[in-house]
């Protein structure tokens, strides 16, 4: 399935005029409402809505003007969550879900520098396969339990929008409630701070407002696009210490030289810098990220076999992404005294050629 754009047209993919001319209050309630609820659409021109688009594309001139507009505006995802869509002057723009506070999308100018997954799945409080979910309070599996979700429940919970501004940014915050305690013995508080100006910048805020000292696992699980994974390389790894958990790695190779995919990949690896380099050479693009906070860092491609087993992915998905999550997790992994904070801080730079 596509992602559907919710702000946009789906009859022309613009910024939907020719459906708002056409999507005349005036014309009575003679047909459907749009599912923001702001004009009634005409049965003429809801059947000319591709069945994917129908309830989720927007036809309604509030989000017309949203859409269009700098700064932070409230909008839904393709599944009909509740969501903020972040849009610079210059039109780029971050999709942020409040289920997961999970940023969806982010593109800079028209192109998607995040990458999700073919078959995504847009239901409340359920992690979409792509942009940048999060992971909280254990990384992968639970240590113990098997039963319990993997990665946590953070990207699973829905977050509270607290503030939302013409910057544009917006911030969504998560505190521990009987859900969280019956899954992690553990209170906390959680914020998470979205800007976007020149680069995608994320701030993630985590407070122990428990009576004792607690050890968590954090990371931004962050999905990128690069068209083709062969011709994908990370710099800045180079001679980091690390583990291997692939099932099926390279069998070898030169750790003083820039991260290359050959095979399934899923190193963790341990006292990163704070600049990475991402080229994707069939993209033509380079992607720089710059953290603090975030000593571990994860790069991980599923290659073809576990793909297979992968829900929201077609079997040729894991040719078109690769994932470089900045992370605090296992010997790193963040232990925080009553009262005590941390702040893991991410900012993504896409540099096109012009």
């Amino acid at each position: 399935m596509s992602l559907v754009d919710p702000c946009r047209c789906p009859l022309c993919g613009q910024a939907n005029g020719c459906a708002v001319a056409a999507a005349n209050p005036a014309a009575g309630k003679s047909g459907t409402d749009c599912w923001c609820r702001a004009v009634t659409v005409p049965a003429a021109l809801q059947d000319r809505v591709p069945a994917p688009a129908r309830g989720t594309a927007c036809l309604c001139p509030d989000c017309v003007r949203s859409s269009g507009a700098r700064g932070a505006h409230r909008t839904r995802d393709p599944g009909g969550r509740e969501a903020i869509l972040l849009r610079t002057d210059r039109g780029d723009e971050a999709l942020v879900a409040q289920d997961g506070a999970q940023v969806l999308h982010y593109r800079c100018r028209g192109r998607d520098v995040l990458w999700t997954a073919s078959r995504p799945e847009h239901r409340p409080q359920k992690p979409v396969r792509g942009g940048v979910p999060l992971v909280f309070p254990w990384f992968g599996d639970h240590p113990t339990n098997r039963a319990l979700p993997a990665h946590g429940f953070a990207r699973a919970s829905t977050w509270r929008l607290r503030a939302a501004s013409a910057a544009p940014a917006a911030s969504f915050t998560l505190d521990a409630d009987a859900a969280s305690l019956a899954l992690w013995p553990h209170r906390f508080a959680m914020r998470l701070d979205v800007a976007l100006d020149t680069a995608l910048r994320l701030q993630w805020t985590i407070t122990n407002t428990d009576t004792t000292t607690w050890t968590a696992e954090v990371a931004l699980h962050t999905y990128f696009a690069v068209g083709e994974v062969a011709e994908a390389v990370v710099h800045g790894l180079q001679g980091v210490p690390h583990t291997e958990h692939a099932a099926a790695p390279e069998p070898a190779w030169d750790q003083a030289a820039p991260l290359r995919f050959r095979a399934e990949t899923d190193r963790i690896f341990q006292g990163v810098p704070a600049r990475l380099r991402l080229e994707a050479g069939a993209l033509r693009r380079t992607i720089e990220l710059e953290t603090a906070g975030a000593p571990s860092a994860i790069v991980w491609n599923p290659w073809p076999a576990k793909t297979a087993r992968l829900p929201q992915m077609a079997a040729d998905d894991w040719r078109h992404f690769v994932c470089i999550e900045s992370a605090a997790v296992r010997e790193r992994a963040l232990q925080l005294a009553p009262g005590q904070s941390h702040q893991l801080e991410l900012v993504i730079a896409a540099r096109e050629p012009e």
